[in-house]
């Protein structure tokens, strides 16, 4: 009921129409030094107002160690600015849905006598804070951190060297937000 909820909420604020669209593109920059990618899209709906989805894919791999990893996170942000300047920047608080999958493949290259398999899947939502400054040129710069809980953790672990293991995970899930990007329209 609560997704549902959220979930028509931000279809709304997307529905809405404005005079003059704008649309704050941004990457995480960080995690493109680590072979990662994030991109969001933040569509501003009012000066106090904006929708965010964001996607991400990450993945790692090494030949001679025998594993490969990859995730995929795709979240949408449902953002109010407080008191903003140029309309959807400076301080504002956020309601988050989040969606993730994470892989994780190991196959002993050396002896050829172990494998791992892992994978887990997590929807969740939250609350969170953040600020978004823009430059008179276009230029964004938005930092933000949220927590919530998931709502649905499904994992799957399978070994033909360890027993199968139960891994108590946590209900709690966190939701970070670092991009530099530009600011089209408006």
């Amino acid at each position: 009921m609560k997704i549902r909820l959220i979930v028509a909420v931000l279809a709304l604020f997307t529905l809405s129409t404005t005079s003059q669209a704008q649309v704050d593109v941004t990457v995480n920059p960080i995690g493109i030094l680590f072979g990662d990618i994030s991109l969001g899209a933040d569509i501003v709906i009012s000066d106090n107002l904006s929708v965010e989805p964001t996607v991400g894919f990450g993945s790692n791999k090494s030949d001679l160690l025998g594993y490969k990893s990859s995730s995929i996170p795709i979240s949408v942000f449902g953002k109010y600015y407080f008191n903003p300047n140029n309309g959807a920047d400076k301080f504002y608080a956020s309601v988050w849905l989040r969606f993730i999958n994470r892989n994780f493949n190991f196959d002993d290259t050396l002896t050829g006598t172990a494998s791992v398999d892992y994978s887990q899947t997590r929807v969740g939502g939250g609350l969170g804070i953040g600020y978004k400054v823009v430059s008179k040129g276009g230029i964004v710069f938005d930092i933000g951190i949220g927590a919530g809980r998931a709502f649905l953790d499904k994992r799957k672990f399978e070994s033909d060297v360890i027993d199968p293991v139960t891994i108590e995970w946590t209900q709690l899930m966190f939701n970070g937000k670092l991009g530099v990007g530009y600011r089209f329209g408006g």
